[in-house]
């Protein structure tokens, strides 16, 4: 059971970050810094979970992995609660992800705005399906996920 739960979380990690890259990449939607932080989790699930694999651990050492990336997914879990609160204009989110740009004071400050690459803002929501955005989606399937891995942890 634990190896199957082992290869789920690993698959499931593997498809989120691909999704991710693709929107990113392919469909041109760049990430803000809360959704790189939403990132993380994944990336430590999946390097997690594909040790056990690999290395095919068994008995505590494979409890332990797996315990410790439902806890990432878990924590990646409240990240996404956040962003999305954040997206709704529930709470305020971090200060250079969801302040507009200070004006320029001399000609030279306007330069160096137009020249530096504009920070997608973690207040607006660049896609959505059915109401729900992309943090909103990564907070079901990391919820879902932290479960699968410590349920099957046992």
């Amino acid at each position: 059971m634990r190896s199957t739960t082992s290869s789920l979380v690993l698959a499931i990690s593997a498809a989120i970050l691909a999704a991710a890259y693709s929107a990113e990449y392919i469909g041109g939607l760049k990430p803000c810094t809360l959704c790189l932080y939403e990132r993380v989790p994944w990336f430590l699930a999946g390097i997690l979970s594909l040790g056990i694999v690999v290395m095919q651990f068994t008995g505590p050492m494979q409890r332990l992995l797996l315990l410790i990336g439902g806890l990432a997914l878990l924590a990646g879990a409240g990240v996404s609660v956040y962003h999305v609160g954040v997206e709704e204009h529930w709470w305020a989110g971090p200060g250079g992800c969801t302040t507009p740009a200070e004006l320029p004071q001399s000609l030279s400050e306007l330069k160096s705005q137009l020249k530096a690459a504009a920070q997608p803002r973690c207040d607006e929501i660049p896609w959505q399906m059915w109401g729900i955005s992309m943090a909103g989606y990564n907070g079901i399937a990391s919820f879902g996920t932290a479960l699968l891995a410590l349920i099957g942890r046992r």
